[in-house]
């Protein structure tokens, strides 16, 4: 069954849409929106400035007259007579005074004082125990002649090492009584290897002794 409430609802839609439509394209609604909104204009009155009155003009200063200076007078004086010369009178030639004495001369001046001599270095290293630098064993080799002819001893070698370790010098402070024994263990005190000795955290050249015995079994 047809609905007359909702026809008559849709017919009013749609005639209203139709008058908006037409106000829109004739204009009319454009001219109602700038009704509505009108620009806010604000006028404010700024006031004149007075005009401003110029200075009269300053007189004009008064010129200097110009003083003539006054005329030069020359004045003449009058030139002296001349005069005569006096005639010189002979001097007497008197003796020559004696010369003043001369001053003592300044004495010499004393000799600087000598420069203070350096403290003497001590040329000869220090002398410590051999277990103090801590060297490798000695390792002599008993001579072949010694060992038929059956000769043993005790050989004392001092021997000097540098700041590296290393023996740079050797003698034989006690002898073995023999030359062979003693030439063995120079060689062996030679071929030894040695830390370097520290005194106070520096590293010095120092001596010591090592005893070498040669017994037969």
């Amino acid at each position: 069954m047809f609905d007359q409430r909702f026809f008559k609802i849709t017919l009013a839609v749609l005639l209203f849409h139709a008058g908006l439509l037409y106000l829109i394209q004739s204009g009319l609604a454009r001219k109602l929106t700038e009704a509505v909104i009108a620009p806010e204009i604000v006028a404010r009155i700024i006031p004149l400035e007075p005009p401003r009155q110029e200075a009269p003009p300053e007189p004009p200063k008064p010129k200097p007259k110009q003083e003539t200076p006054p005329k030069q007078v020359k004045v003449t004086t009058p030139k002296p007579a001349p005069q005569p010369k006096p005639t010189p009178q002979p001097v007497a030639n008197l003796p020559p005074t004696p010369s003043a004495p001369e001053a003592p001369a300044a004495p010499p001046a004393p000799p600087a004082p000598p420069e203070p001599a350096p403290a003497p270095v001590s040329a000869a290293p220090r002398a410590v125990g051999i277990g103090e630098i801590q060297c490798t064993p000695p390792q002599p080799k008993y001579p072949s002649q010694s060992r038929r002819m059956g000769e043993t001893g005790k050989t004392v070698v001092r021997l000097t090492t540098d700041e590296g370790g290393k023996v740079i010098k050797t003698s034989v402070v006690s002898s073995s009584g023999s030359s062979r024994l003693d030439q063995a263990a120079v060689e062996a005190v030679q071929a030894m290897r040695c830390k370097p000795y520290m005194d106070n955290g520096r590293a010095v050249a120092v001596t010591a002794q090592q005893p070498i015995g040669f017994e037969l079994n």
